[in-house]
């Protein structure tokens, strides 16, 4: 009976998470012929290339993840490395959303490597260093970085929580150094490293093997904290192409807010409220576009161009899906 009542509640939860999700795409969709105008402003060039700039930066994802794995000493290929991450770009984003592709990666990646634990916990390292530098990006540009030069004054215009803390810039720049500079202290210390190894211990089995996988990260710091500037590059390249078709159809809205409310939406669309994020990614980067100063249907636009790019990014996935050479030739 109890088993049964599970299954109903789960059946429900799923029928209300598609339910969202189609919800969204009608209120996107609910004037086809103003978002396909909006859409025939856009420059074919300006959309190819943020389709190259998206492609390559999940190249480099992929060297990110490839590092990862070195760094557990699995000797995986590089082509087979970037066969797997664009499987997982294929589930992340045609129906199982970004932690669901996550899975299938970790599945697929221990078929090519005895140290399986190990090979599945670096797709859990590298999906936390993306949101990490995801929340980090959105931040610092909403805080730090000036909208445009003021015409009047001749110095940057200042936007958002920043106007009201400027005065107390150089305390929060301190405080954020010290608090970035604490985690760097224990990776590099060794009486601190220990410390958090043996925390770590006392939690963790000594006989699993994630505790090695653990240690063999924290034992090399300096290949982790190379891996932020290695993604905010993969990021930046995305973001940049949607801001080139911004620009082409004359969407009013300063360059920093691009590095906002993008990696906003992409932490939005991690979340498995809907599959896929289907819907609920369009409207988040609609409604802040709009709330930035953009019209509805610039919004829309670039919500759609979005969405088309990932489903194009993903189509080398779907072949590696189709005919199965993700896997061991052996």
């Amino acid at each position: 009976m109890a088993y049964n009542e599970e299954r109903k509640k789960k059946h429900l939860w799923t029928i209300l998470r598609i339910l969202v999700g189609v919800g969204a795409l009608v209120w996107i969709f609910r004037d086809p012929k103003q978002l396909i105008d909006d859409f025939g402003q856009i420059e074919p060039p300006s959309f190819l290339l943020a389709l190259f700039l998206f492609i390559c930066g999940n190249f480099v994802i992929a060297l990110r993840w490839l590092i990862l794995l070195r760094t557990q000493e699995i000797r995986i290929q590089w082509w087979a490395c970037i066969k797997i991450h664009f499987l997982g770009l294929y589930y992340n984003n045609v129906g199982l959303g970004s932690m669901g592709g996550d899975l299938f990666k970790a599945w697929y990646v221990t078929h090519h490597t005895e140290k399986r634990l190990e090979a599945a916990f670096s797709v859990i390292v590298d999906r936390v260093i993306g949101l990490f530098c995801l929340v980090c990006m959105a931040g610092l540009f909403y805080l730090f970085f000036p909208v445009a030069a003021s015409v009047n004054q001749g110095e940057p215009e200042l936007s958002g929580l920043l106007s009201k803390i400027a005065e107390h810039r150089d305390i929060i720049i301190y405080i954020g150094t010290a608090v970035a500079l604490c985690p760097i202290i224990l990776m590099i210390t060794p009486f601190t490293r220990g410390k958090v190894i043996s925390g770590a211990k006392s939690i963790l089995s000594k006989r699993h093997n994630i505790f090695s996988a653990i240690k063999l990260y924290l034992k090399k710091p300096v290949i982790l904290f190379l891996m932020i500037p290695l993604t905010i590059c993969a990021q930046s390249l995305a973001i940049l192409g949607l801001w080139c078709i911004g620009k082409s159809v004359g969407v009013p809205v300063a360059a920093k807010y691009y590095f906002v409310i993008f990696p906003v939406s992409w932490i939005v669309g991690a979340i498995p409220i809907v599959p896929g994020g289907w819907g609920v990614l369009e409207v988040t980067v609609s409604a802040l576009f709009k709330s930035s100063g953009a019209t509805v249907g610039q919004g829309e636009i670039l919500a759609v161009c979005q969405r088309l790019i990932l489903l194009l990014a993903s189509l080398p996935g779907l072949v590696v899906h189709l005919t199965g050479i993700h896997r061991p030739s052996d």
